[in-house]
């Protein structure tokens, strides 16, 4: 006889992992690991380099699993732990089509019937882009929003984030404020704790963004977050795969990664070659691309839904829900594409801010000016070596210094932001910043090491 223990929706929103060989089970991966047999599992670890983030079903622990979308974790008389793989139900909203009015319509009646259902002030993190701004149009007592903003440029104030959501809250009437961030990298051990390996360390301005926000409000508010609505929506295109190298084309990991080659673990990868051989007939369609995309990096993104409950916020959204995804990952693609209809819809609701004279930053400095305020704390290469090069961590370690965060580095991030000109300097293949590309694999090791170094001072405490 068996019993369920947890299912999953059709995109995992809700992470489970569970231990194959102890059967713990557990929404924190941290909770599931066994430190003092610990081994680390070669395709899973490489995944994770490469990914940044935990993928199909592994993670870099061995033993140490976690439930895909749509199946169910299974318990026997003996304790024993099975899987079952459920019907996947986006198959059955493949074909049905919603015109873009029905689509807006939609939305807004999801969005006002929760709206009814909470009480007090509610949440909206807003960057003034088309997610937030369709959200805080869509509720119907404008007087119960609380928006709050982050910048991303230099001057956090003259980011186009900051400008545009200031812009948005005039135009509707709405409570606004600006966060400013840079003191992130306190956060590191607070990121561990909720999500250890399973995913790079790199979400900790939100748990700035929300330590900071919570103090300005009443407490357990309502929480409306706009995870995926821009994917579903058109801003996102993944090329066709050609063969199961090409998988990595779904990571959109913003070059949020690290070596493999670097690894001192081999492995043939059989779960790539599996989900390629399982799915490349349905990865021929554009729309199921960007749902294995989401499905693939739902490890990583859940942090927008998982940061905020942290501080005793209740978030929801109306884009996790399958009607609604569907019907906007449906639309045409020639209409998806650059987000047109979203453009049209704010043309036509007076919402159209880009139109307007804004004198905004397109600058993305965050990272490297919190790398100013606080330097990181140098890799270990003793603790690594067992799992990746010591040549490779010796060299993030030197190009991650804040002496490294030069006028000229700072010079290139500037000209990148600036449209056309930006991409020149990628097709000159300038657009490498040495510093940031360490950094970036310093966040996806950053998780490794703590783990490593658990594993060790457990095996210490045994021995005494």
């Amino acid at each position: 006889m068996k019993r369920t223990l947890f299912e999953t929706d059709w995109i995992a929103s809700r992470t489970v992992f569970y231990h194959e060989k102890t059967g713990k089970v557990s929404q924190n991966i941290n909770d599931v690991i066994d430190y003092a047999n610990l081994e680390i599992d070669p395709e899973g670890f490489n995944n994770y380099l490469d990914f940044g983030y935990s993928i199909l079903e592994q993670t870099p622990v061995k033993y140490v699993k976690f439930l895909r979308y749509s199946s169910r974790l299974l318990i026997d008389d003996k304790g024993i732990l099975s899987v079952e793989y459920l019907d996947d139900p986006a198959d059955t909203w493949l074909d049905r089509i919603y015109s873009e009015e029905e689509i807006f319509d939609l939305i807004q009646s999801k969005i006002r019937a929760w709206e009814h259902t909470v009480e007090g002030e509610i949440i909206i993190p807003t960057s003034g882009g088309y997610d937030s701004r369709l959200l805080n149009s869509m509720i119907e007592e404008k007087s119960r929003i609380r928006s709050f903003t982050y910048g991303i440029s230099e001057d956090q104030s003259e980011s186009f984030e900051v400008v545009y959501a200031r812009c948005l809250s005039e135009i509707l009437g709405t409570k606004w404020e600006q966060i400013p961030l840079g003191d992130f990298h306190k956060y590191f051990d607070d990121w561990d704790r909720i999500f250890g390996v399973s995913t790079h360390a790199h979400g900790m301005y939100h748990i700035e963004f929300y330590k900071k926000m919570v103090s300005r409000v009443k407490g357990n508010n309502a929480f409306l977050s706009g995870i995926f609505g821009d994917v579903w929506a058109g801003s996102v295109f993944i090329p066709k795969l050609k063969n199961q190298k090409d998988i990595i084309k779904l990571s959109y990991s913003h070059g949020l990664c690290a070596d493999s080659r670097q690894s001192r673990l081999s492995s043939k990868r059989p779960k790539l070659s599996q989900y390629w051989e399982t799915n490349k007939k349905k990865l021929e369609d554009e729309r199921l691309r960007v749902l294995a995309t989401i499905r693939l990096k739902i490890r990583l993104i859940s942090y927008l839904i998982i940061v905020p409950e942290q501080f005793c916020f209740k978030p929801w959204s109306p884009f996790l829900d399958i009607e609604v995804a569907m019907a906007m990952l449906n639309l045409p693609h020639e209409r998806r594409k650059n987000r047109i209809w979203m453009k049209e819809y704010f043309q036509r609701k007076g919402l159209d801010i880009e139109s307007g004279v804004i004198d905004a930053s397109r600058q993305n400095v965050l990272d490297l000016s919190a790398l100013r305020r606080i330097p990181v704390v140098p890799l270990d290469v003793d603790v690594l070596q067992e799992v990746i090069n010591p040549a490779y961590v010796k060299w993030i370690n030197n190009n991650v210094k804040n002496n490294n965060v030069t006028t000229n580095n700072q010079m290139v991030s500037k000209l990148l932001n600036i449209p056309k000109v930006g991409g020149i300097l990628r097709l000159l293949g300038i657009g490498k910043n040495k510093q940031l590309e360490a950094y970036n694999a310093y966040l996806v090791l950053l998780p490794i090491e703590k783990l490593l170094k658990r594993c060790n001072k457990q095996k210490r405490e045994m021995i005494k």
